[in-house]
């Protein structure tokens, strides 16, 4: 099953990633230590980085095996963030990233509901899941705002580099048809 290539909401714009599209996120929160933090990835040092994670997200959508979208403003062809999504059996699995200066908008709570929605149309899809880290306030409270509810806690569960170098705790949220 393959997601189309470009999703529409309210505000938002969400779509396949292209090549034009490192060199502004790689300037708008790839190398951002603040954005960054409870990601799985260190910033991005050089555009060449950006340039491999690109090629990466475009081959991931050409394999089916991730569908990686940049988030951008109707009317507006700069990205400034990016939700990434997986199909696994009955279960889709995603995560997302905002540049600081488009925080605390909604954008990220109205691309996750886009996520969904799309998710639950589809028959054989029942589960739609996240996990953060447990210090993410910010993240746990865009997945509560989108009707997850937090299953648990899994212990030491992913490492976010730019915290530790061993595995930190997270909370698992999940919505079911």
């Amino acid at each position: 099953m393959k997601p189309p290539e470009q999703f529409e909401t309210e505000r938002l714009i969400l779509r396949k990633p292209c090549m034009d599209d490192a060199p502004i996120l790689f300037t708008a929160y790839m190398q951002d230590s603040e954005v960054t933090r409870y990601t799985i990835w260190r910033p991005h040092q050089y555009l060449q980085e950006v340039e491999d994670f690109i090629r990466n997200c475009i081959s991931a959508w050409e394999k089916e095996v991730r569908f990686p979208c940049v988030i951008t403003l109707k009317g507006h062809e700069e990205p400034f963030g990016m939700i990434d999504f997986h199909i696994t059996g009955c279960t889709v699995g995603f995560g997302y990233v905002i540049a600081c200066s488009h925080q605390r908008k909604g954008y990220a709570t109205e691309a996750t509901r886009a996520v969904i929605d799309w998710a639950f149309k589809q028959p054989s899809i029942y589960r739609v899941n996240a996990s953060t880290d447990v210090e993410n306030l910010a993240s746990a409270r865009v997945m509560e705002k989108v009707g997850m509810q937090r299953e648990g806690l899994l212990r030491k569960y992913t490492v976010h580099p730019n915290i530790s170098d061993e595995p930190r705790d997270s909370y698992m949220y999940a919505i079911v048809k």
